[in-house]
C-alpha cells in the first residue's frame, strides 16, 4: 500500500499540474520555496487532496523533465498553446489498456500561483469511470520550513516523501 501512495503522490505531483505534457520553453518557473497545492474532483468520490511542496530551480526543472518524459512515453499527441499567462494542453494517452484524452487549460498568475482544470475521458472506462474532471489550485507560501529540503512533498495526513530521492537524486 504504501509503494502505491507514493506512485499516486507522484502521478498527481507530475502529471495533474501543467508540468506532465507541456514543453519546457511554454512552462514558467516557479518561484523557490514552499508551494500548497489542493486538487479536487469535482463530483467524484475523492475529498480534495492537499500537499506541501518544498522546491528550488533544480526541483522544479526535475519534476518537469520527468513528467514530460512520461508524457511522450504514454502519449502519442500532444499539442501545448501558449497564450500569455494561459496554457492549454490538449493530449491523447494510454493508460494501461485504455485511452485517455486530456484537456486541460493552466493560467499562471506570475511565478506564484497557478489554477488548473483539466477534463479527461478513459476509453474504455477505467473503474467504471468513463472520465474525471480535477481542480488544482497552487499558491507559493513563502519560503521552505526548517524540517522541509528541495523535493519533499508532505500530505495533509502528514506523509512525507521527496521526489528527488524517488527520482533516484539526493
Amino acid at each position: 500500500m504504501h509503494r502505491y501512495m507514493i506512485r499516486s503522490i507522484a502521478l498527481l505531483v507530475l502529471c495533474a499540474g501543467p508540468y506532465g505534457l507541456a514543453r519546457a520553453q511554454d512552462m514558467p518557473s516557479r518561484k523557490s520555496g514552499l508551494w500548497e497545492i489542493v486538487m479536487t474532483m469535482p463530483g467524484g468520490p475523492m475529498p480534495p487532496q492537499q500537499m506541501k511542496m518544498c522546491i528550488d530551480p533544480a526541483t522544479d526543472a526535475a519534476m518537469y523533465k520527468l513528467g514530460s518524459n512520461a508524457g511522450q512515453e504514454m502519449c502519442d499527441k500532444r499539442e501545448v498553446k501558449r497564450t500569455g499567462s494561459t496554457l492549454t494542453v490538449d493530449a491523447e494517452c494510454k493508460l494501461g489498456d485504455a485511452r485517455t484524452s486530456s484537456h486541460s487549460v493552466t493560467t499562471f498568475t506570475g511565478d506564484s500561483a497557478y489554477h488548473t482544470d483539466i477534463t479527461t475521458k478513459f476509453d474504455p472506462p477505467v473503474a467504471g469511470q468513463a472520465g474525471s474532471t480535477m481542480v488544482q489550485e497552487a499558491k507559493w507560501t513563502g519560503p521552505c520550513s526548517a524540517d522541509m529540503q528541495p523535493g519533499d512533498v508532505t500530505m495533509a495526513n502528514g506523509m512525507k516523501v521527496n521526489i528527488k530521492q524517488m527520482l533516484g537524486g539526493k
